[in-house]
């Protein structure tokens, strides 16, 4: 009798990688018939896993910090272990740390993707089950809050956790007073904190978890984001995908941008615009033109984020500190397949072995004020 291979995946944070990873999952599964799943993930993360058909079992990881580099390479040390051991037959790591840095491209799935050693030809949209009480939450929020009465309902990612964009809660608040003046329309505020307002089309949805919000957006007509893991959520099969205006920052440290992934991977890139120079006022001007006309307000509105290679420097730099050359060697590979002998990526490789040196003694010193 053939014993069922036991097969480790880990992928730590963050909610919107983790349901990237989600189709590497249902890929082990096609490409390991029969075996056992074991999703190594941290506890901010492992609600976006409760349900999952692919998944079999969870590990919780509690001890490594989103930007512990030091305590995800023990880690893996310790996994390679049970390898070794016998505990797991296969060990397959998709977070985007360590010698994974080295397959970013500057789109955040296909670097997890790329880590996985094997096609991935299962469908990429993201797994998502949905219990019967959390559908049942969202639809009585939506008669709550009465929802049916608007012709538009936008859902409002404002807090996001990426690094995708900076948006105040004061912006948030500023947009939202101005959409609801319409009289048509509710904007519904989604962060992990309460909001209070007086206008009942200013609704606070900090009350719904981030699955109840995936089950929400089919009472929505349309979501402001900014990449993080509301955007993402919405991308799910157990959600509405979403006409969507993002706003983002365009030098952010791991750009990420909704058009980028969604040309890589086949979704419809029309039913996208992005903002990357906005204030409240451009804002209101584009989510006003949308609700009117969506695609008269893209060619009008929409910035496309241009491509840069800034990411590669601090790639450069992690990888130099662990003296991962061969990674560095991939990196550059990599790229080169995507982007081809771009002048800039490679003026961003020359950057980050230049300053090495005066950065790390500079993050050293700044350990040591710290320490003391």
């Amino acid at each position: 009798m053939v014993t069922a291979k036991k097969i480790l995946l880990v992928q730590l944070y963050s909610n919107g990688d983790c349901l990237y990873a989600t189709a590497v999952a249902r890929q082990i599964k096609s490409d390991f018939p029969g075996c056992l799943l074991t999703w190594a993930v941290s506890i901010s993360c492992r609600n976006m896993l409760l349900g999952n058909p692919y998944v079999d079992e969870t590990l919780i990881i509690d001890d490594v910090a989103r930007d512990d580099v030091s305590a995800f390479r023990r880690l893996k040390r310790k996994f390679e272990e049970k390898i070794k051991e016998g505990v797991y037959d296969e060990l397959f790591i998709t977070h985007i740390a360590d010698t994974n840095l080295a397959l970013y491209d500057g789109c955040i799935r296909s670097n997890i993707l790329r880590a996985y050693p094997y096609p991935v030809t299962a469908p990429l949209t993201p797994v998502l089950r949905l219990s019967e009480t959390e559908i049942s939450s969202a639809n009585a929020f939506a008669v709550t809050h009465q929802l049916e009465k608007y012709k538009h309902v936008i859902l409002f990612e404002f807090a996001p956790q990426s690094g995708q964009s900076k948006i105040t809660k004061e912006f948030a608040l500023d947009v939202a007073e101005q959409i609801a003046k319409r009289g048509d329309a509710a904007v519904i505020l989604s962060s992990g904190n309460s909001i209070d307002h007086p206008h009942p089309a200013v609704i606070d949805g900090s009350s719904l978890s981030i699955r109840e919000t995936a089950a929400l957006t089919h009472h929505c007509t349309l979501l402001l984001g900014c990449s993080s893991g509301i955007t993402w959520i919405t991308t799910s099969d157990a959600a509405k995908q979403l006409p969507m205006v993002q706003l983002l920052n365009a030098q952010t440290k791991w750009v990420n941008p909704i058009s980028r992934d969604f040309e890589r991977f086949g979704s419809p890139v029309e039913t996208v615009i992005e903002l990357v120079e906005f204030d409240a006022a451009k804002t209101l001007d584009c989510v006003n033109a949308a609700l009117q006309d969506f695609s008269s307000a893209r060619m009008q509105h929409n910035q496309p984020v241009l491509v840069h290679f800034k990411t590669t420097r601090n790639i450069i730099y992690n990888l130099l500190c662990y003296a991962e050359f061969s990674a560095i060697s991939k990196h550059i590979r990599v790229n080169r397949e995507v982007y081809g002998n771009n002048l800039s990526f490679y003026k961003e490789v020359v950057w980050g072995f230049v300053s090495f040196p005066f950065k790390l003694v500079r993050n050293l010193f700044m350990k040591k004020i710290v320490a003391k």
